[in-house]
This record gives structure tokens, sequence and C-alpha cells, in this order.
């Protein structure tokens, strides 16, 4: 039935598209209004057909963009995606504050050496080994070749951070369905929400640098510290001033504050890119400060769940849509060598980190591959770097969309597997029913 549906879907949009007098609708309000709700309805129809398959729905939302997307059916032009980015900066902006309000300082100091270890090994440890390995395939990826090697190296660097990122909803998930508790689970979730941290920090720090090396801003030394200390502790500063005004909020309104979380991101998104702050930063620092400073953080993620699904399923159409199937085919090989880096990375700097940190056996064991599912943050940072380097074309995009794709398709899958191994299943209480 919902396969019917996403058919007759397509069909009318198909449609509309012959009968308009501007073929694909153009950039026209009405054209973009049909495309943002044609892509909702398609992108969730495809998410549901792929959760029956056994796949994750992202995946699904991702392979309905790129199939009605503008290289491929062409249901939803080029020009509707670029008049629906807005979703991009909400959702983005999102993400980053639902990751942040899972940052629970508290809950994870048992586990800091343990944590500590393991993200400095095998995560910054996966992000310069992928960023090595990029430079060392320059000569397959386009977007580098042209670019002298010190400016190359920055560009693949940056890529291996935003290639690095993990996916705390997908530990989680796999935690509540398998009823899983012990040292693998516990450590697995602290190390991604942390590493999350990591991630956006080093991706700010690595793009400004890379930025100012390519003359896309002030390009003086003293320039570029100004740039990194406002772009960075600015927007944190500004971050947590957000925080506690959400807080304030969430103390003062009891229920329907959802809309409310969305107005924020929209404004962090919009707002904080033209004074220069980073909107990731921004969101990150409010949603740490809720959960740490305040008693509003299970609050603050419930509400940001129930506001942010049509969001979210927009946001990964459009990244679908934006992959150019064009220049996909010719990146096999790399995405393929960045898979198996980043597997080896991951997997065994977690088992040195381990070692390193006296941690039990199973956790040296299975628990990098917690570490391997990827899923929003990978493609808000994705986004962000085609934003930010928009002279670097869509070959980019389309390297770091495939290594997620990949990921968020088959390592579930293995953590699922892990956690089996582990012994750590039906150990835990099952999850508190959502009243969202």
């Amino acid at each position: 039935m919902r396969l019917l549906l996403f058919t007759a879907l397509c069909g009318l949009m198909d449609a509309a598209r012959s009968f308009a007098p501007e073929r694909g609708l153009g950039g026209q309000t009405s054209g973009v209004t049909l495309a943002g709700g044609f892509l909702l309805l398609t992108a969730f129809l495809g998410g549901s057909i792929f959760r029956d398959l056994g796949l994750p729905r992202l995946t699904g939302y991702l392979a309905t963009g790129i199939l009605v997307g503008p290289y491929a059916l062409e249901l939803v032009s080029a020009e509707m995606t670029l008049r629906l980015r807005l979703f991009n900066g909400i959702a983005i902006s999102l993400i980053a504050l639902t990751a942040g309000a899972e940052i629970d300082l508290r809950a994870m100091r048992p586990l800091f050496r343990t944590i500590g270890w393991i993200t400095l090994v095998a995560v910054v440890g996966a992000m310069a080994a992928l960023g090595g390995a990029a430079f060392l395939l320059r000569e397959r990826l386009g977007f580098l070749t042209g670019l002298p090697p010190e400016q190359a190296a920055l560009v693949a660097l940056t890529l291996g951070v935003a290639m690095a990122a993990q996916s705390p909803a997908v530990v989680v998930a796999l935690r509540d369905e398998l009823l899983a508790e012990g040292p693998v689970t516990r450590t697995v979730l602290g190390v991604v929400v942390i590493s999350d941290l990591a991630v956006i920090l080093l991706f700010t720090l690595a793009s400004s640098v890379t930025k100012s090396a390519m003359g896309l801003h002030e390009p003086e030394a003293s320039g570029l510290i100004r740039q990194l200390l406002w772009e960075i502790f600015g927007s944190l500063l500004i971050g947590v001033v957000a925080g506690a005004l959400i807080s304030v909020y969430l103390r003062l309104v009891d229920a329907g504050t959802s809309l409310t979380v969305v107005l924020v991101g929209f404004l962090v998104a919009e707002v904080g890119d033209r004074v220069l702050l980073d909107p990731l930063l921004v969101a990150l620092g409010a949603g740490v400060f809720v959960r740490n400073v305040t008693s509003y953080g299970e609050r603050l993620l419930g509400e940001i769940q129930a506001a942010s699904m049509p969001i979210y399923v927009i946001f990964f159409a459009l990244a679908g849509a934006a992959v150019h199937l064009d220049v996909l085919l010719p990146l096999a090989l790399p995405i393929s060598l960045l898979l198996a880096v980043r597997g080896a990375a991951l997997v065994g700097g977690t088992h040195i980190a381990g070692r390193l940190a006296g941690a039990p056996a199973a956790v040296r064991r299975y628990a990098g591959f917690g570490l391997l599912p990827q899923a929003g943050l990978a493609l808000a940072l994705a986004m962000l770097f085609v934003r930010t380097f928009p002279s670097l074309g869509p070959e980019a995009a389309a390297l770091v969309f495939g290594v997620v794709a990949v990921n968020e398709m088959v390592a579930p899958v293995l953590y699922r597997y892990a956690l089996l191994r582990s012994g750590e299943q039906n150990r835990g209480a099952a999850p508190a029913p959502s009243s969202h």
C-alpha cells in the first residue's frame, strides 16, 4: 500500500510539473510550497518502506531524495531545493541542540577515563586517518586535484573530521531495542555523545583554518585568531545565554513549546550565520547548558522530538536530492577505501584505548562497533562543508553522503551483533513511553 501511495504521489507531482507554465515549477513560491509538501510525504513513505525491509528510515529519506531529485526523476528541481535550504539550517541547529542535550556530564563521570582515551585515540585518530587517506586519494578526488598540496591537506582534514562523526540516536535506539545494559553500552553512549562535542569543535576549527588558507576570509594570523576566538568561544557563550533563555521559557510555559524550539533553531541558523557565529556551536552550547545546569534536559529532548520530525524528513530528503548521481559512481573506490579506513581506525583505536584505560575486555572487543553508525550530524556537517566551500563542487558532498549512507545501512547491524556477543542484552529496563 505504501509503495502504491508513493507511486501515486510521484505521478501527481509529475502531472503538476507538466501542466505548469514553467517546467519543474521553477523557484516560484507555489512550486516551492508544493515541493516541500511532496518531499515530506514521499520521504516519509520511503522511510516506512525501508523500515519494513529492515533498513533504517533515514536511508529511505535519503534514497527518496535521490530518486525524486534533480539528478534522477527531476520531480523536484534544483531551484526548488535551493529555495528549501531554510530547512537545512533549522535541522542542523536542532541536531546540534539534541547532541548538547544528550551530554550528561554527571552520568558520564565514572567512565571519564575510558571515554577520554577512546575519544582521543579512536575518534580523533579516525579523523586524522580519514584526512590522510583523503589526501593520499586526491588524484581520484577531482575537487582536490586542482588545489596546492597545503590547501588540499587542510580540505582533506576537514572532510576527515566530518566523516568521523557518530550517531547517538542509533546507539540509543539499539540499546532500547535490546534492553541492553552494561559497560559496553554505557561506554559507547558516553563516547558518541562526547565525540559529538569534539567533532563539532574540531570541524569549526578546521574549516576556519581552511577558509583562511584558501583566502575566503582575512588571511593575517591576528585576524584568523580573532575569527577563531569569536567563532568558537563567542558561539559557546551565546549558546549558554540561549540555553538560559530556553530554560526560563520551559519553566514558565508548561505545554505547547515544541514550535518555540523550532523557532529557536531558525533564529540560531539565520541570525548566528549573519554575525559570524557557528550555528552548530551555539545550539550545542545551549543544549549542554540546559542538560547540566537545569532540570529541563529530558523535557527539551522531548520537545525537539515532538517538533522536529517533519523538518528532519525534509532535511534528509534534500540531502539526498543534492547528491549528483553523475559523480557518485566514479567515487565508489574512494568511498570503499574511506569506509575501510574509518572502520579500522574506530574499532582498532577503541581496542588500543581500552587497554590504555584499563577497560574490561568486552569494552575493548566490542565498543568500537558502536562508533561505526552515522546519521544526522555527519550529514549536517556535509551540508555545512558544501555551504562553506561551494567552489569545491558536488564531489565533496557526494563523497561524504556515500560514506554516511553505507554506514547507516551496515553499521547498526554490526553494533547489534556486538551487543549480542557482549551478553548485555535484556539486562536493562524498558524505556518509558513518550508522552509526545
